[in-house]
């Protein structure tokens, strides 16, 4: 296999590796439907003696068996074998099945049931090949930061290529014979295989990220898993070299699962988004045939309008970048999903014309499948941004035992028994959904803001915090945090805008307490920011004793206390005295100072507009400032300004070396970036 050492591209749009497995992944999943509704034309769903329910569960339940019992094994696979190959494998073993595959109907059409059916096992197995492949291969290709719009940039074009695909089947199942479509269905694998065939594999290398402590695992109990490797085996290697057998390295999968709670919590909640999403699809068309009165085209266009809304949500979870943790993007999504499926269902019960009914389920369907994107983007990069390339096959085939599980759960309910009439209660199976949702959204919720080290509401404001700061003011942080974890800590920084503040919270994991103007102190949503945040007012009248010796003893609390040593914000072009407030309480209490330095601000002297206005705003924190030659002198006047001169020429001195113009808020280019 051809091999590359090169960095990838900061632009995934600009990563030809990237291109390639996202063009692959789209045209594959267009192969995966493309034939649903010819099948579905097999078994006659069109006439309204046929309960097509059932018959869509069905269908859905054979082709993920093989996930289910094949799932962990695919992952050992993806660890031991070159995953491109493995992914080239699966796809020209699925356009050989597609090829004979009105042959292999008629060869089971009369085994039962279940017989038309069965052929879909053969699909399904290459596929469960190429699903733990594919998530294995992909954080190997880009850099680790990108890994959530990467997730939403795959799931967006993936879904447009099944909305395609399911127009295309749609019109090919009312117009010509299942035989054209099973036809054209196999060479869409061909397609893809070519993709794959194309990638430059790079060798194993490590990436210096900006990756959040917060999103890593805790260390394996497995010894072996502390060896992280970050590439993938090369084929000129042959097969991965490993002195245990492929039994070991599954039991050693399952452990690093079972030991791991972030992990076995985030296959949780794959179960429940997979348990619901078949249950929808399922039923999309007994409502469109018994409520809106469609036929297959109509099928078909319902079940793209679940795409549209997959797309949009990869399109906003690809605009919102790093801004929306992925946990967060998890919890909001699942509410989503069940607003979406609550409309929908309403669809089913509220008698008015079919035309408004339509409309109404159209846009449940849409809000649904918008949220399923923001959830499962935030699910997988999650789970690739834990797990170490070591393990990650594996772990993305329990992933994909742990899922499928569910959904043969939700399809074999609706599918195995011989229920009578399931079509009539489709509108209770989508409440049920929604409910579903509702409470997995609660759940989650619960478990995030319970494990915030700040308490409930601290970690709800600290979480909405950092989604403002580095969405709206484009917030980066250049090099690692200095700040101490515990101890009487004095972070003090330059002043450009309002939102500073904001800025050195969103970057920090330290609770901030911020020494503010007392008037600010009485807006109304301020008031309560700052109550929470145990912030110190003080009067602009520059006598305010009783503020400091709060912050006094506060410090002494080992709590950590944020100044902005010019006092004031400082417009562009102006300099700026430090005022010597930061010097004493250092002098006062030994308190660690880190300094600060704030940049790429777009200056407004309204407050207002202030914080309203767009920003590229950049942190940089500096080690600790030495004031030991300090010690034991007595703090004047004269040494007062002697230790804020030294503090603030700290500040100055992490600038960027090609100065920023903070009127124009225009960026500089750095070179020093280390990972946070």
């Amino acid at each position: 296999m051809r091999s590359t050492d090169h960095l990838p591209p900061s632009s995934l749009l600009r990563n030809r590796n990237f291109v390639l497995l996202w063009c692959a992944y789209a045209v594959s999943a267009m192969g995966d439907h493309l034939s649903e509704m010819a099948i579905l034309k097999t078994q006659n769903a069109l006439d309204e003696s046929v309960d097509v329910t059932p018959l869509d569960a069905r269908m859905t339940f054979i082709f993920f068996v093989p996930f289910f019992v094949l799932g962990p094994i695919a992952g050992v696979l993806a660890d031991r074998l070159p995953r491109r190959l493995v992914m080239i494998t699966a796809d020209l073993s699925r356009c050989a099945v597609m090829f004979a595959f009105s042959w292999l109907i008629a060869l089971t059409g009369d085994w039962g049931t279940w017989g038309p059916f069965y052929p879909l096992l053969l699909l399904g197995l290459f596929a469960a090949l190429f699903s733990p492949a594919r998530s294995a291969l992909l954080p190997t290709l880009i850099r680790p930061d990108q890994l959530v719009r990467a997730n939403g940039m795959i799931s967006g074009l993936g879904i447009i290529a099944t909305m395609i695909a399911l127009y295309i089947g749609g019109q090919l199942a009312n117009r010509y014979d299942p035989q054209i479509a099973f036809w054209a269905d196999a060479g869409t694998y061909v397609v893809s295989a070519a993709f794959l065939f194309a990638i430059i594999v790079p060798r194993r290398r490590r990436v210096e990220t900006k990756e959040d402590p917060r999103d890593r695992a805790q260390p394996p109990v497995d010894p072996d898993a502390a060896a992280v490797n970050a590439g993938e085996p090369s084929s000129e290697e042959g097969v991965a070299a490993s002195t245990t057998d492929a039994l070991t390295e599954l039991r050693r999968g399952f452990r690093y699962v079972l030991t791991h709670r972030r992990i076995r919590e985030l296959l949780a909640v794959g179960a429940v988004v997979w348990f619901c999403g078949p249950l929808v699809k399922n039923v999309i068309p007994a409502v469109v045939r018994d409520v809106y009165g469609g036929d297959f085209v109509t099928m078909s266009s319902y079940r793209v309008f679940l795409g549209l809304g997959v797309i949009i949500g990869a399109v906003i979870i690809s605009i919102l970048g790093n801004a929306l943790r992925s946990e967060i993007a998890i919890t909001w999504g699942l509410f989503g999903i069940s607003a979406g499926m609550a409309v929908f269902a309403s669809s089913v019960f509220l008698g008015l014309d079919e035309n408004t009914l339509y409309v109404i389920g159209a846009v449940g369907v849409i809000m649904g499948g918008l949220f399923a994107a923001c959830t499962m983007a935030g699910y997988n990069a999650l789970l690739q941004r834990t797990v170490p390339n070591r393990f990650r096959g594996r772990v993305f085939g329990v992933k994909d035992l742990v899922t499928t599980a569910a959904l043969l759960t939700a399809t074999g309910f609706l599918g195995i028994p011989k229920w009578t009439r399931v079509d009539e209660w489709v509108g209770y199976i989508l409440l049920a959904v929604a409910a579903i949702t509702f409470a997995a959204a609660m759940a989650t919720l619960a478990i995030r803001l319970r494990r915030g080290e700040h308490g409930r509401a601290l970690t709800f404001a600290e979480n909405l915090n950092e989604f403002v700061a580095k969405f709206w003011w484009r917030l980066e942080r250049v090099g690692r945090s200095t700040v101490p974890r515990e101890g009487a800590t004095i972070i003090t920084a330059n002043h450009t805008c309002p939102a500073d503040p904001m800025f050195l919270s969103a970057v920090t994991q330290r609770v901030i307490s911020f020494m503010v103007a007392a008037e600010y102190t009485r807006w109304p949503i301020a008031r309560h920011c700052m109550r929470l945040l145990d912030c110190i007012p003080v009067k602009r009248d520059g006598r305010d004793t009783s503020a400091t010796k709060r912050a006094i003893r506060h410090l002494r609390e080992g709590k950590a206390l944020g100044i902005f040593i010019e006092g004031r914000i400082v417009p562009p072009g102006q300099e700026a005295r430090p005022k010597d407030g930061v010097a004493m309480l250092a002098l006062k209490t030994g308190a660690t100072v880190i300094p600060a330095h704030i940049s790429g601000v777009r200056y407004r002297k309204n407050m207002v507009r202030g914080l309203l206005a767009r920003h590229r705003a950049v942190v940089r924190f500096g080690p600790p400032v030495d004031l030991s030659e300090f010690a034991g002198v007595k703090p004047d006047r004269e040494c007062l300004r002697a230790v804020s001169r030294k503090i603030y020429a700290a500040i100055k001195a992490l600038a960027p070396d090609n100065t920023e113009d903070r009127a124009t808020g225009k960026r500089a280019s750095p070179t020093e970036e280390a990972p946070a």
